[in-house]
This record gives C-alpha cells, structure tokens and sequence, in this order.
C-alpha cells in the first residue's frame, strides 16, 4: 500500500517532477552552449514541431511543446496561444516549457516565434475557463458598520481597487422609493479582514487611482467643480478639491451632475463627463480643465480607457441618454470630432449577448478594462456581470438576466442583486459593488 501512495503522489506531481528534471538538465550542461540538450538556436535551419502535452486546460495549465530548434534561450522564444502570449518557463532547444495564458479563447492556436521565425502547430488547444463568485464583506443588512470583514455591513456602489490592492469603495444605498439610508467613502483591507471608513456622510461617485503616485480621485456633485483626492502620503486623508475651468470654457455645465472619471496612461490625464455631455480632461496635479467633446445629454456612470487601444475611452450610458441610452459608446479622445461612437444595439434596455453592434444592455453602470483588454460591465437591471471582449464580443460572466438575488458560488448558480461597480486589481482579480445585496463580491476567474 505504501508503494501505491507514492506511485500516486508521484503521478499526481509529474509536472513539477518533469520541471524539476529540465532545471538538472540546465544546471548540468557543459560551458559549451552547443553542447546543450536540443542545441542553440539556429536562425539558418528551420523550426520543427512535433507536438504538445496536454491538448487542454485551465489558466496556468502547464504545457511542454516539443519540436527542434528552438534554443535554449526563454528570454529568446515567444509563445502565444491565439493573440495572448504564454510565459515561457524554461526550454531544452527540443521542448518548451509553457503555461497557458488568462483567457485566450476557447479554442486556441499555438505559435512559437524564436528570431525572425514563425511557426503554428496544427492541432489546437482547448481552454477552459471557470469562474466564481464569493462575498468579500457585507452581511446583507441594511446599515453601516466598519470593522471585521466577516461582520461589517456597507452598501458598495462604486469601487477602485490600486496597485497596492487597497479596495476603495463608494458607499450609498437607495431603495425603490429613493430614500438614501447612508454615505460613505471606505477602504477595504483584505490582508487585515478590515472595512475602514475613510469619510462618513461624503457622497463619492466613480473613483480612479493614479498607478504613478497612487492617489485615489473621485468626483462629488456638490458643484461644478468638486471633486476629492486621497493620497496615500496623508494616510488617505480627504481633500477637496476645484476643478480650474478657463475663461474660454464654452457654456460651462449649470450643476455638479458628473459621476465617473478614468485615468488615461498615455497623456497621464483624468477624463470626465458631466450629465451635460461635457467629456473633459482633467491635469491631475493643476486641476485645469480642458473641453474635449460634448456628447448628448444624459448620466453615465462608467469610463475606461482600454490598454490596447491607446486614447480610447469607452463609456456607459444610462437609460436618460436619448440616441445613447443603455449602451456603450466610445471615443478617441485625440481626434473626437470624428470618433464619437454609439457602439452596442438597441437603446430601448435588454439583454443580448454576442457582436457588441447587437448585444444589449440594461442601465449599465461602472466599467472597468483589465490589462489583456477585457471591459467589464455591472450590467445593473439586467443583475449581471458582462464583458466585452477585446474581438468585441460581448458575453455574460455570471449572473442570470433578469433574476435578481443573491448566491456565491459558479456561473450555473451566482446571482446578483443591482450590481454597480467594478473593480479590477493588477492581477486581474474582478471584485463587484453588489449594491442591491449590500456586499461587496470578488470574482475569481481560473
């Protein structure tokens, strides 16, 4: 019985066994490059594959692709499993050793590039993805309460997650009548399992952390101009701030009905857009005001820029906003004039998954676009996560259309309840304000 154990635990562990053997091979092989298993790579033969184990997997899956000629070199070899890039963990010139990428598609085509060489495997590699919901903190009880994740009580509407993975979350609560219970601005630490009031009784709209200096920035509707930073030099302590409108500012907007803001990495400006249509920008040491566009009339309550498409905005209108309402538009924010797009299908407020030109929303709230170029949508009166991908594809995450409620849990049984913020960590990590549930939830997706 004893030997059968240790079979077992060693089948179980073949992959770190094999990984194990190829760093021995690495560490063994003579001064002389050539003389290295497989060999160097020679940019004067051809490349070969031969095959790759296994055919399928998750995310990190480990994958060893065999061939000849692919050096001994990671640094050299490139692999990518359809537009996503795989990290390359060590190779012996004839086998590469990989792990598959955060969602590159289901189906996905292997090419390995070393030099000016590139080659496709024939066969294909089917990924599989999961993804579940568990609650971060909340009880589902109406009220405030700071302390001890498992027993706090907030209502997210809004959320910022930093580079350091602080939680920043813009409390408010409004039942159906509209009677408001709360506001709050809090920070969430997860490694302390502590909820932080940072101000009670400010009312915050969508935050946006600065990854350069770390400042937390969000707006308020007090007037024109409000908006508040916190930075983390002061122990996140508020400011208020004024935004500094020109004398040439046409028409400047006649109240402080502005609700969300992004951050912009290739100007390095906060963008903004007032319920007027006013899309403006913002410098975020001067606090100078710069028109961009003016847009329809209307709330949005969503803006992101996404990664791969440098000085495209994209935002999320609600069910007020005329020709744009209940969809997700767009902008180039270098050449506006010419680019302001209504980009997804009917205004009339649904559910459609599919081609983002036809798919449909239902009051779509906070969007937020990871680093691969996924935009997510707290899809609020659909009760749904959705994402747009980066082939402009829309799909739902979790949730059911149209069924309110609240579970943990996988696809085929997380409900939400009026979600209204997203929050995307470095990592990737997806965290929900679950408004009509009181909780804030995180999504883990594998």
């Amino acid at each position: 019985m004893d030997n059968y154990k240790l079979i077992t635990h060693l089948f179980k562990n073949r992959w770190i066994i094999l990984f194990t053997c190829m760093l021995v091979i690495f560490s063994c092989g003579e001064k002389d490059d050539n003389k290295k298993p497989g060999g160097e790579y020679d940019p004067k033969k051809p490349i070969e594959l031969m095959g790759f184990y296994p055919d399928s997997g998750w995310y990190q899956e480990k994958v060893m692709l065999e061939g000849k000629n692919f050096g001994t070199d990671p640094t050299q070899i490139r692999v990518w499993f359809n537009q996503k890039r795989a990290p390359v963990i060590g190779s012996t010139g004839s086998r590469i050793y990989v792990q598959a990428p955060r969602l590159p598609g289901d189906t996905c085509t292997i090419s390995v590039v070393v030099g000016n060489d590139s080659v496709v495997y024939d066969k294909t590699f089917r990924y599989f993805a999961s993804v579940t919901v568990t609650t971060i903190a909340g009880t589902g009880e109406s009220g405030y309460q700071d302390g001890d994740l498992t027993t706090a009580k907030l209502s997210p509407r809004y959320v910022c997650v930093d580079e350091e993975d602080n939680i920043f979350v813009m409390c408010r609560y409004m039942d159906d009548q509209g009677n408001t219970d709360y506001h709050a601005v809090s920070r969430v630490d997860q490694e302390a399992n502590e909820l932080i009031t940072i101000e009670k009784g400010l009312i915050g709209n969508v935050p946006v952390a600065d990854p350069e200096t770390g400042i937390i920035t969000f707006p308020t509707e007090a007037t024109v101009g409000s908006i508040y930073t916190l930075d983390p030099k002061e122990f996140w302590g508020p400011r208020k701030r004024e935004l500094k409108f020109p004398d040439s500012y046409p028409n400047k907007p006649a109240n402080g009905y502005k609700h969300a803001l992004a951050f912009n990495p290739e100007d390095g400006y906060i963008y903004c857009r007032y319920y007027y249509g006013d899309i403006i920008k913002i410098d975020p040491k001067s606090y100078e005001v710069e028109l961009v566009y003016k847009t329809v009339e209307g709330d949005n309550f969503g803006l992101t820029f996404n990664p791969l498409e440098p000085n495209i905005l994209y935002m999320s209108f609600h069910s007020n906003g005329g020709v744009c309402a209940n969809s997700i538009c767009s902008i180039d924010v270098t050449n506006p004039d010419e680019t302001f797009k209504k980009l997804s299908g009917p205004t009339g407020g649904g559910f459609r998954d599919g081609p983002l030109e036809t798919a449909q929303f239902n009051q779509p709230n906070q969007i937020m676009c990871d680093a691969d170029g996924n935009i997510y949508v707290a899809d609020k009166m659909n009760h749904c996560i959705r994402r747009i991908t980066p082939e402009k594809m829309v799909e739902t995450v979790l949730g059911f259309p149209q069924t309110a409620g609240f579970k943990d849990g996988t696809k085929d049984e997380a409900l939400f309840n009026k979600p209204t913020g997203i929050g995307i960590s470095k990592d990737g990590t997806v965290y929900v304000g679950d408004n009509g549930n009181r909780r804030l939830r995180k999504l883990s997706i594998n």
